[in-house]
């Protein structure tokens, strides 16, 4: 056994300032490095089945700051989970395995023969975790973390780094530490995982050679990790500060190793007159209960471990219930599913296994989502037989082994219908956002089926009832009956109650805003009747194919809005008060209020929803129309009635939002009473009415001209997303889509060269090393710690959104 101890701070220090030659050569080292890590490949190694660590082997020799040898005196995670290996801070572990997992049963896999199931479930290879603090790693270090963000496997070392949420893990860290990280508003940490190497490598001693090579030093590690506990040539690795858990008991602890180095010393004192071979033989009989009771922890731990990852509530099956159905209505009903055709591909969507010795960056592209999941899988291996889509390669990763996609900011971008009865097809752009994103793929799929469901609602019922009003004495007129039943409606109504809320919080006379606006008022009454209508989106068509390249919305006073008095009903206003002040109050509101308010509609994330459910009324005004000059596949839907298929199948009714918007009304939410006359206080009636008012979509067409010049490269970002998630390196966003069922379902479509995940999150590195160039380019040096934009990100700084 190699002996590795962590090397001292004085060894490798922080990097200081750098000459502006150096710091231009380092950096552009390292995205080389990372970039060609992320586009080889090699096979998978069988790591064996001993179990980590003997009796006997030898234990580094730490510096002062290290621990005492034997089994880390850290938290037992079993005592407070059943299972502990799906605890927060062992979580990045299982997702490891199950990465690795897929990969080994991949269909290509199978075909060379290398499929081994018992390599990533195996009980006796020992999975460790460090969760390091962004704010003490380099940018050369976080592009590095990035660029393994997959899976990777070089020979039988196999590891991976991810982003893990703070609030998972904080309970273990020091408050110290997380007080300090809350104030500069941290959020994730990286999380640097691996397997062990049999007869070789602990896992703790793998991550240590990657922390080495990375020049990260102890006090970026804020908590340490282990599925064993961590033995006694691991636990001397981490820092007497570093905190650490553990999912099994395991070896014999600090105590235990005092007493047998005591025991050692006192039989070599006692047997010193005795000849060489019996002196070493009444030392092995005092190590004998010893070795035996490790042994007997070695054996416990492995049956524990065997039930954690194999168990009914193992890791394995865990992580396959969380997949859940994969994408099979998205943009599709479960009929239209069909079976594959005979001869069909069994490989699509299977890694690449490449040429021994080279190392293999493996991401979530390796999983293939199937959009006609009602097929079983007879293999034991769902990817094996499933299709691979951009979309499904993504929402089938495991918990946050996404690299860096913000599910929260997908949206619908194109829609297309070949015009041969096998579905649609689809691409949603998102953030690529690996510090502050939402990456959990259960938004990804909620997002998907929330546009999906939109679309096939917006085609089915008819236009002219595509609005809500929330109206306080109206309860059975606020929403169309059969809209008011699906998710759609519902998020109408919930935008117009937060429309109300929002401008009641803009004119809060304690604001600046508000203060304004009541010194302007006149009269002791105003009235306000809002709407959110659509603006004019622009679209981008193509024969059966839509790219939808902006839709705003917009908003707009009663005068501005057609037809909303018809709707609105008899709303009480102010109708003793003069109509020039009532006209002079409107513009005020008009001035002051509704370009806030619009900005908030168009960018807030209470209105996220709003916008989604928006995006693909567009795709379905487009949709109506292209079905009205050709066969499409869903034509016979357009103004059916029948929404069978969406309807809510929770406890929600608009009741629920009404009575939310009354008891706000009733309590004076949307009422002001802080104006002040010399006789006291002059109460002004606030009264906010309006809706949302979806039943017009005009579109405009952008020509073939102004299409070319601006969105030259879209279409090719949108054919790769079909297959696997593409990247577009100047802007930052990812494009995740999906052939149609039957496309998918038989292989065909499918790229040449699909672009995998290790590739896409590389590509994007140059956007973030731009910083790094520009001050260079002023011959300025770059201090890495107050300039990155990785670190402001990590810590809470502000966030460009498209």
């Amino acid at each position: 056994m190699p002996r590795l101890s962590r090397p001292s701070p004085s060894r490798r220090p922080l990097p200081g300032p750098l000459s502006c030659g150096q710091a231009w050569t380092q950096g552009l080292t390292a995205l080389l490095l990372a970039l060609l890590a992320s586009l080889c490949a090699v096979p998978v190694s069988t790591a064996g089945d001993e179990r980590p660590g003997t009796a006997d082997e030898k234990r580094p020799s730490g510096s002062g700051d290290k621990r005492p040898a034997g089994a880390a005196q850290g938290k037992d995670l079993s005592k407070s989970q059943g299972n502990p290996l799906l605890s927060p801070a062992l979580r990045p572990i299982a997702e490891l395995r199950f990465l690795l997992w897929e990969v080994r049963n991949s269909s290509l896999a199978v075909a060379l023969g290398r499929r081994d199931k018992d390599v990533a479930f195996d009980a006796n290879r020992n999975g460790a975790v460090v969760f390091l603090d962004p704010t003490r790693l380099t940018d050369v270090q976080i592009q590095h973390l990035m660029g393994e963000a997959a899976l990777t496997i070089e020979g039988d070392r196999v590891w991976r780094s991810s982003p893990v949420l703070l609030a998972g893990v904080r309970r273990h860290l020091e408050p110290s530490v997380v007080r300090r990280l809350h104030a500069e508003g941290v959020t994730h940490l990286f999380g640097l995982s691996a397997l062990n190497v049999a007869r070789s490598l602990h896992s703790e001693q793998l991550i240590q050679e990657r922390l080495d090579d990375l020049g990260i030093g102890d006090e970026a590690v804020v908590l340490g990790a282990s599925e064993r506990q961590q033995c006694e040539m691991c636990a001397p690795l981490y820092s007497k500060a570093t905190p650490l858990v553990y999912g099994r008991r395991y070896g014999l602890t600090v105590e235990e190793f005092r007493r047998l180095d005591r025991a050692v010393a006192q039989a070599r004192k006692a047997a010193a007159h005795l000849a060489p071979e019996a002196r070493e033989i009444r030392i092995e009989e005092v190590k004998k209960p010893f070795k035996e009771e490790r042994r007997t922890r070695s054996d416990e731990a492995y049956e524990q471990l065997q039930i954690d990852l194999e168990g009914e509530n193992g890791v394995r099956k865990v992580l396959e219930k969380e997949r859940g159905p994969l994408l099979a209505t998205i943009f599709a009903r479960p009929e239209d599913c069909p079976a594959p055709a005979p001869g069909a591909r069994s490989d699509r969507g299977a890694a690449p296994i490449g040429p021994a010795g080279r190392p293999l960056v493996l991401a979530a592209a390796v999983r293939a989502a199937d959009p006609c999941a009602a097929t079983q899988d007879t293999s034991g291996s769902r990817s094996s037989e499933q299709a691979g889509t951009g979309l499904g390669s993504m929402l089938a990763a495991p918990g946050m082994a996404t690299g860096g996609i913000d599910f929260s900011s997908m949206e619908l971008r194109h829609l297309a219908d070949p015009g041969d009865g096998s579905g649609l097809r689809y691409s949603f752009s998102a953030d690529f956002d690996p510090l502050r994103g939402d990456a959990r793929t259960s938004t990804g799929r909620a997002v998907a089926s929330q546009s999906s469901d939109a679309f096939f609602v917006w085609l089915s019922l008819n236009p002219a009832d595509f609005w809500v009003n929330l109206h306080p004495d109206q309860p059975d007129r606020i929403v169309d009956h059969r809209l008011g039943r699906t998710d759609a409606g519902r998020v109408l109504l919930e935008a117009d109650l937060e429309m109300k809320k929002t401008v009641g919080r803009l004119i809060h006379p304690h604001t600046a805003l508000g203060k304004r606006f009541w010194n302007g008022i006149r009269g002791d009454c105003m009235a306000s009747r809002t709407w959110i209508v659509p603006a004019p989106a622009s679209v981008y068509e193509d024969g059966d194919k839509l790219y939808i390249l902006d839709a705003p919305l917009d908003v707009k006073v009663e005068t501005e809005h057609d037809a909303a008095s018809a709707r609105s009903g008899d709303t009480p206003t102010c109708p003793h008060q003069d109509q020039a002040i009532e006209e002079h109050n409107e513009q005020l509101d008009r001035a002051l209020v509704l370009p806030e308010l619009r900005k908030a509609i168009n960018t807030a994330p209470e209105y996220a929803a709003l916008r989604r459910v928006y995006l693909a009324r567009v795709a379905a005004e487009w949709y109506r129309q292209l079905s009205t000059t050709k066969d499409t596949s869903y034509g016979e839907l357009v103004n059916s009635g029948d929404i069978t298929d969406w309807q809510i199948t929770g406890d929600w009714t608009p009741r629920h939002t009404f009575d939310k918007f009354r008891a706000s009304y009733t309590k004076g939410e949307f009422k002001v009473t802080d104006r002040s006359t010399s006789a006291g206080t002059t109460y002004v009636r606030r009264y906010v009415y309006g809706g949302v008012d979806l039943t017009r979509v005009p579109l405009r067409q952008e020509s073939d001209s102004a299409f070319g010049a601006q969105f030259g490269t879209l279409p090719e970002h949108v054919e790769r997303s079909l297959r696997a998630p593409a990247a577009t390196g100047s802007e930052g966003t990812l494009w995740v889509g999906a052939p149609t069922p039957r496309e998918a379902a038989t292989g065909r479509g499918a790229p040449a060269d699909p672009e995998f995940m290790g590739t896409w999150a590389v590509r994007l590195l140059p956007l973030l090393i731009v910083p790094l160039a520009l001050p260079l380019w002023r011959r300025r040096c770059l201090r890495t710690r107050t300039t990155s934009p990785l670190r402001r990100a990590a810590t809470g700084g502000p966030r460009k959104r498209p």
